[in-house]
């Protein structure tokens, strides 16, 4: 009996569907064949793999009428629902256990409009990997992210960090339209043209950097793109590159970082990260703040090659005198010919250097891995952006940062919870540090064109604290392989991510805030979106209709 009170609402929902001719793929778990038990398994999982969910049932849905009907539906019959673009929410917010998952994976059309105005439309289901591809081919870019499968909607919606954020700002700051499905199933279209102090000008500023689904389900975007530039390198410098690297605390690697993206220094340097790896500590052992860490410098880099090996130089300049700390001082400029022979000699091998040539029509070819992950202790290539088991948390550097909080966050990378990890597991822990400040930011405080809800265009850079296990990575015939030391590390996730935990609460002086695309779900939805939060909510609900609060998650901003 209990099995008809929980199908009954899925098969009139597909008779429903089809009254009104709509016929999208309705996968119910309690009525599938073999062939799509495989489909729905493969289909309800998230990206973040240490969460395993299970919908009442998928809806693969191809057009925002459909959309409509299934909210409308869904109020109707009071079901909970949930809603997917890529799956990459690292809380697993896109899946929950006995909603219905409304799933874009059949909405991915990128689509440049006509006219020489560089706008194009983007329907939420569509991947990067593909978006790039098409706009590579017309020479544009929008501010898109480093991995290849995150799906547009919900990485726009909470700012959308990526390669580009130096030059272009967030993703969220180039949105100029979207269609939603509000709360009631009504369908709403939102433009740039809209009055801001309206309610349709609201929602827009809302979906611009306030969070996914909060507001309606959006179910195709509008962005402004620009054109690529002539020529452009992705590299990465680590600090396995040079032997010198190997023995500079990280402190000042820190420091020429900071300096290399502050906003007037490296127009060139359109976008870029900071890694470091945490390292365990024996009981009773002090963090020290002069550790050495392993790093990596990743970088994208619009202008020429002698350009960017300029900017190279000048980064290794900030912290010369620590390379050479046996040297005499007056040998400063033979000093300086070895480390532009060393750049020259890196220049054809820097990480994956390639080239975008617009009079040639080659495409844009910035490497696009994750650059951050990777089987470091086991020198297997990691599949670009598999998903894995994971845990995030987050802060941001306020305008203040100086060196007592370098200090504090280099001592955070310090923890007795990950003695014995680095050797006995596959866990990789880590921060990575995504650049905010630039020329986009500098010369639009207040955002794109009539401002957006993300609030940290004044912040220097992100901070993102990782841990990963269990990665899928390649063999050295190109072959998915599983992750070495499973059982080990079995020993050792819980200690990763109390080491997640106590970064967290960590008091890193001048941080403040945390950043929604890399959620963590113990942090208070209001320090997502700071001066903003009240606002949000007031939006939320007084213009998406959504009066059962049918649009929500965890995380969403009520």
């Amino acid at each position: 009996m209990m099995s008809i009170q929980i199908d009954d609402p899925l098969v009139e929902l597909s008779s429903y569907l089809a009254a009104a001719q709509q016929y999208p793929t309705l996968l119910n778990r309690h009525s599938l064949d073999a062939s799509q038990a495989l489909y729905f398994e493969q289909s309800r999982q998230v990206f973040n793999r240490r969460f395993d969910l299970m919908p009442l049932g998928i809806v693969m849905v191809e057009n925002t009428e459909q959309v409509s009907l299934v909210i409308k539906f869904a109020n109707t019959h009071d079901i909970a629902i949930t809603v997917r673009s890529g799956g990459h929410d690292h809380e697993g917010e896109s899946v929950a256990t006995g909603k219905l998952l409304i799933d874009f994976c059949k909405m991915r059309n990128v689509n440049i409009q006509c006219g020489g105005t560089n706008k194009v439309d983007i329907q939420p289901g569509a991947r990067f990997c593909h978006i790039k591809s098409v706009l590579d081919n017309a020479n544009l870019s929008i501010p898109h992210g480093t991995c290849q499968t995150v799906a547009i909607a919900g990485y726009a919606m909470g700012g959308g960090w990526g390669p580009w954020t130096r030059k272009y700002g967030m993703a969220c700051e180039h949105l100029i339209g979207a269609t939603l499905v509000l709360g009631d199933g009504s369908i709403e279209h939102v433009s740039i043209t809209d009055a801001p102090d309206l309610d349709k000008g609201k929602l827009l500023w809302a979906i611009r950097g306030g969070g996914g689904l909060s507001y309606g389900i959006v179910t195709s975007l509008t962005f402004q793109a620009f054109e690529l530039p002539e020529l452009a390198f992705s590299f990465t410098i680590q600090s396995e590159h040079w032997d010198l690297f190997e023995h500079i605390p990280a402190i000042y690697i820190l420091q020429a970082w900071e300096q290399a993206i502050a906003d007037n220094n490296n127009p060139g340097l359109i976008g870029t990260n900071l890694k470091m790896d945490a390292i365990g500590l024996a009981n009773g052992a002090i963090p020290d703040p002069h550790a050495v860490l392993s790093w990596q410098f990743n970088g994208h880099f619009g202008g020429t090659e002698q350009e960017l090996a300029a900017m190279i130089i000048s980064w290794i300049n900030n912290f010369q005198r620590h390379l050479f700390v046996n040297v005499d001082p007056h040998l400063n400029q033979d000093n300086q010919k070895i480390i532009k022979k060393w750049v020259n000699q890196q220049m054809m091998h820097i990480g994956r250097v390639v080239r975008h040539h617009r009079k040639n029509r080659q495409g844009y070819q910035l490497d696009f891995d994750a650059w951050e992950r990777g089987f470091k202790k086991h020198h297997i290539r990691l599949e670009t952006d598999e998903p894995a088991p994971h845990k995030l948390t987050s802060k941001l550097a306020q305008k203040s940062w100086n060196d007592a909080s370098r200090q504090a966050l280099i001592c955070s990378l310090q923890s007795r919870h990950l003695a014995l990890i680095e050797t006995k597991s596959n866990i990789n822990t880590y921060i990575t540090l995504g650049a905010i400040c630039g020329q986009y930011y500098q010369e639009n405080p207040e955002g794109g064109p009539k401002g957006s809800s993300f609030p940290y265009k004044d912040r220097l850079f992100t901070v993102q604290y990782q841990a990963w296990w269990d990665q899928i990575g390649v063999d050295s015939n190109g072959d998915r392989v599983s992750a070495q030391n499973q059982n080990e590390t079995r020993f050792f996730e819980n200690r990763a991510q109390d080491w997640i935990e106590e970064c967290r609460y960590a008091d890193i002086p001048h941080t403040y805030g945390a950043f929604i695309s890399f959620k963590d779900a113990a942090i208070p939805t209001s320090d997502y979106f700071l001066e903003n939060y009240e606002k949000l909510m007031a939006i939320k609900l007084t213009y998406s209709k959504d009066d059962h609060c049918l649009l929500r998650s965890r995380k969403t901003i009520i």
